[in-house]
């Protein structure tokens, strides 16, 4: 079939909708019309995704580097059975802070692990790909094109202006994700000096005695 906005047969077409990936068309990469049977698309995901992946890389953002990327288009994928009770007992084993705070989180982020996006990446959280700390994630989930890009940090920088969500190989590693999350914007000891300066005591370089002293050899 071809589409319908510039009649050629460069389609790439999901589950949700069909997109224009003729290079030459003034709505590349947009949506567009097209009528084709979803059983057939499947018998042609592997040539289809090879099509794809060559023209993609001849977009504007890939220009400046001949890296190659591995592109996954997305279709339903069969997970293993997960229960709350298992998030929350990771929670624990991981030693994220509030974990029931953050487990009521991903209830909500996941609806309660049923989402979509839950779904496809793995991400309980509904995290962006973080750009200016560590991370578990493994690529990025761009919602336009309903397919994931994998790739390190520097290679996936190019997609950054792209609506996307993290991609993570497991439900264990978002979780591991979230616990560098929290440790990158929560200082915990930074926080109670903080709250200790405040409330304990009058002496206005309290906090820095503190600090000389929890530098100090332990004494024997």
């Amino acid at each position: 079939m071809k589409t319908g906005c510039c009649h050629s047969k460069l389609i790439h077409q999901t589950d949700r909708h069909a997109i224009c990936i003729n290079p030459g068309c003034e709505n590349y990469l947009g949506h567009t019309s097209a009528n084709i049977d979803y059983s057939k698309w499947k018998n042609t995901f592997a040539a289809v995704a090879l099509t794809f992946l060559l023209l993609f890389s001849f977009d504007d953002f890939s220009k400046e580097n001949k890296e190659q990327y591995t592109l996954a288009l997305l279709l339903p994928t069969q997970h293993e059975i997960l229960t709350i009770a298992r998030v929350q007992k990771e929670l624990k084993t991981q030693e994220v802070m509030c974990p029931k705070e953050v487990l009521a989180q991903i209830k909500i982020e996941s609806a309660n692990l049923t989402s979509s996006l839950f779904r496809r990446t793995n991400n309980m959280f509904g995290m962006r790909y973080p750009f200016n700390r560590k991370t578990t994630a493994s690529g990025i989930y761009i919602t336009s094109l309903d397919s994931i890009v994998y790739g390190s940090r520097d290679e996936l920088k190019k997609f950054r202006r792209f609506e996307s969500y993290a991609v993570f190989n497991t439900w264990k590693a978002s979780i591991a994700d979230y616990k560098l999350w929290q440790e990158h914007y929560f200082n915990v000891s930074e926080r109670y000096l903080e709250f200790i300066g405040k409330n304990y005591a009058e002496d206005p370089f309290y906090v820095a005695k503190i600090r000389q002293a929890a530098s100090l050899p332990q004494l024997k």
